[in-house]
């Protein structure tokens, strides 16, 4: 009886026939010829994600919001035209006032008029006011006829020389604006390289559960034949029927692991459509099938110039170095604030007129004559001074330039903190990448010595110096060795992506390059 399992043996022997490289490459099952099926490499899915990932559709907005911000703080210095035109009749009939004699006045006038004016602010903090005015009143009073024609026109500036003179509200939004449009674009890189990163996870980890699946159902597919083979040596006596019940639980025990399996598979096939964009409803019975393979790219691992790398261009730590610049600006601000108003003031303006009056007719003004002495600079009017003001407190100004120096000292810390977590980072991710890569050298070769050890006790098994048992259990050993290789081809391959991503370097190293409009 010791010499029969070797006729069991060929039928055994066929579970070791899985390849070296098992779950290195798409896992091929019974589905494979299912319509459902969907194959899928990682730059496609790179490439989808990005395309229709609503979290980045929403971030990818920011930048161009910031920038329509910028535009609307540019308009501080969009001059303001203003006109006003208008015709006025007026009439009395007179009456005394003690108080106030030139209401004892009969009249009866029309009057045509017409304001204009342009104000702004240049960049220097310089205000300016063009203003320009047309009248033209005629008619009766106290019976004496008359016909008027008044022009005005004169431009007058102002121009601090301490307070707002090197920045003032408009100027400081304008420089904060700048920082947040490049803030926004750092955020959104940052937003999309973390995508990238947890596509390469969901896709790694996809191919991992299906690579898994694939070990289980080899597994699965030898405990049946054994289970079956089993069966027919206890009718032909050549067994004991105890044997038996071993064969249908290590059936059951696999069965089992392969519903878990099979559970981790549509849980990581969920992740992964869920970061594509993908619609649940449209694609609830899409099989993701990852089509590249677990392979190994050796990396070059220098921890002081990750980090360089990784202070450098981490778009986290360029938005709070912008966060720094924009409290400096902000400090520069409050205490330009404390500093009281002198301001020089000037203008110029010139005046035209010409007038009739008759109490027996209404020989016509000129409005020509009015237009003619306004250009010649008959009636100029000049002035230039100074205007001082000077707060008796400032207690509001002191208040606010403190807390800008507190922000500011809170700002330089929290970027100091956060180089220092980037750093740690890095290291962490360098040690996670080198144990990985460690540990798929050390899980090939169990799994090599795993292999190894099956055939040799297949072997004593067939000469009657082992048992069913030990054999059984020898597999399942093999097959938890192939997973655990194909689950560290899988964690390095992720732990690279981590690292690229610490050091700000993911969208390069996966050939992707961002432009913002």
């Amino acid at each position: 009886m010791s010499k029969q399992p070797g006729l069991v043996l060929p039928l055994l022997l066929l579970h070791l026939a899985w390849p070296a490289d098992a779950g290195r490459s798409a896992p091929l099952d019974a589905q494979a010829a299912s319509p459902q099926l969907r194959p899928l490499t990682l730059s496609e899915s790179l490439e989808l994600a990005l395309r229709q990932n609503r979290a980045i559709q929403i971030e990818r907005l920011n930048p161009a919001l910031a920038r329509l911000a910028l535009d609307e703080a540019y308009g501080y210095y969009d001059p303001t035209f203003r006109a006003d035109g208008r015709r006025r009749a007026i009439a009395d009939t007179g009456g005394y006032d003690p108080a106030d004699l030139s209401t004892d006045a009969v009249y009866d006038t029309q009057a045509h008029t017409a304001t204009m004016g342009l104000t702004g602010q240049l960049p220097s903090g310089l205000t300016y006011t063009l203003s320009g005015t047309y009248a033209n009143t005629f008619g009766v009073r106290n019976g004496e006829l008359f016909d008027s024609y008044n022009l005005f026109a004169g431009v007058s500036v102002r121009q601090p020389l301490l307070r707002d003179f090197w920045i003032d509200a408009g100027r400081l939004r304008i420089r904060v604006q700048r920082r947040l449009v490049r803030a926004t674009e750092a955020s959104a890189t940052w937003a999309i390289m973390e995508l990238v990163d947890q596509v390469a996870q969901a896709y790694y980890e996809l191919a991992y559960a299906r690579a898994h699946v694939q070990v289980q159902e080899k597994l699965l597919a030898v405990r049946e034949r054994f289970e079956l083979e089993t069966r027919r040596r206890i009718e032909a006596g050549t067994l004991a029927s105890l044997e038996e019940k071993l064969a249908q639980s290590q059936v059951a025990q696999v069965q089992t692991d392969l519903i878990a399996a099979g559970n981790a598979v549509a849980l990581a096939q969920n992740e992964l459509k869920l970061l594509l964009g993908e619609s649940f409803r449209a694609n609830a019975d899409v099989h993701l099938v990852p089509a590249d393979q677990l392979v190994i790219v050796p990396e070059t691992l220098a921890r002081e110039e990750s980090w360089q790398r990784g202070l450098a261009q981490r778009p986290d730590l360029a938005q709070l170095r912008l966060a720094a610049e924009t409290a400096d600006l902000d400090l520069g601000f409050r205490r330009n604030q404390l500093f009281p108003a002198l301001d020089l003031v000037a203008g110029y303006a010139r005046r035209g007129a010409d007038t009739r009056r008759t109490p027996a007719s209404l020989p016509p003004a000129s409005a020509t004559a009015a237009f003619d002495e306004l250009g010649s600079g008959a009636a100029p009017n000049d002035m230039i001074g100074v205007v001082l003001t000077v707060p008796l407190s400032r207690a509001a100004e002191r208040a606010r330039y403190r807390a800008s120096k507190e922000l500011q000292e809170q700002t330089r810390l929290r970027l100091e903190h956060q180089e220092e977590v980037v750093l740690r980072e890095i290291d962490d991710a360098l040690r996670t990448v080198e144990a990985s890569r460690e540990r798929v050298h050390a899980t090939r070769r169990a799994a090599e010595y795993a292999a190894a050890a099956v055939e040799a006790e297949e072997q004593k098994l067939a000469v009657g110096r082992s048992t069913f048992f030990v054999v059984l259990e020898l597999q399942s050993q093999l097959a938890g060795a192939r997973s655990a290789e194909v689950r560290a081809r899988a964690d390095y391959n992720q732990a690279l992506s981590r690292l690229h991503l610490a050091e700000g370097t993911l969208l390069e190293w996966r050939q992707l390059t961002l432009e913002f409009k």
